[in-house]
């Protein structure tokens, strides 16, 4: 199996076969064909008509897996990417060109960057309410709920544990971290216009500068890769290849937001 296809089901596979070979009569032979060759699924995936297929508004993430709609884009983004020797900064409201696309493309060539990177972002189509157990004493028990998207909760929840139970509060603070840096940077940049309901989602979040979501991001990144859950998962190398490049790691995230989400990201996002 190529690695690319462990991101997409069965599922996923029948349905790239239904939209871009209407014709084929062997539809389980075809699915291990692309189980077994990256170079003719990669091509699938960045067949146009899938693309537009997926970005048509009506038809996003209501026929096709996230995995599959995000797994498109940021195969996409890495094609685009490849003929393009710049990618766009912002700073508040001044566009720099930056000519680092080729170390972009470095990254993203590391294919557990872009599973991973998928599987982050379908983590933010919804906000979920987490209720946890606090041990207070012994024999005494507390509960205590937050929002996976609350930074200031994950902080004081990651102290209320010991130190090896941290891996999963540390990841997704850094996961946010990138994420509003990549997909919503107005966020940061306006924190100060946006409405107190945009604020209150974010939390602590909304009071820091760029440079200072960039910093969390860097050390909740180190600190997850770290801890002995992330070498049981695979992913401590991940992790820190984040932690040391999480600038490089929102460009294809902002690229793509501006290329193929553009005002419908509120859409695919945070519900």
């Amino acid at each position: 199996m190529n690695e690319l296809s462990w991101m997409l089901s069965d599922k996923d596979l029948q349905f790239l076969i239904q939209v871009l070979m209407p014709g084929c009569k062997d539809r389980q032979r075809m699915v291990k064909i692309l189980r077994e060759d990256e170079d003719i699924l990669r091509g699938m995936l960045l067949d146009k008509k899938l693309l537009d297929y997926l970005t048509d508004e009506q038809e996003s993430l209501i026929k096709v897996s996230p995995h599959l709609f995000f797994t498109v884009l940021l195969e996409r983004v890495k094609a685009d990417l490849e003929h393009q020797s710049y990618t766009i900064e912002r700073d508040q409201r001044i566009q720099m060109v930056v000519f680092d696309s080729k170390n972009v493309i470095y990254l993203l060539n590391e294919k557990k960057i872009i599973r991973y990177l998928t599987d982050m972002l379908v983590s933010f189509i919804r906000i979920n309410n987490v209720t946890i157990p606090i041990r207070v004493k012994k024999g005494v028990w507390s509960k205590i709920r937050f929002s996976d998207f609350d930074v200031d909760s994950l902080i004081k929840y990651s102290h209320m544990i010991d130190e090896n139970q941290r891996f999963g509060p540390y990841k997704r603070i850094a996961d946010i971290c990138l994420f509003i840096t990549g997909i919503f940077p107005e966020y940061i940049e306006a924190q100060r216009t946006y409405s107190g309901v945009s604020r209150a989602r974010l939390g602590a979040i909304s009071q820091w500068s760029r440079e200072g979501i960039e910093k969390y991001g860097k050390y909740f990144y180190k600190a997850a890769a770290q801890q002995k859950a992330a070498q049981l998962q695979e992913l401590d190398t991940v992790l820190m290849n984040l932690s040391e490049n999480f600038i490089l790691a929102t460009k294809p995230l902002s690229f793509m937001t501006r290329r193929y989400l553009g005002f419908s990201k509120d859409k695919f996002f945070l519900r």
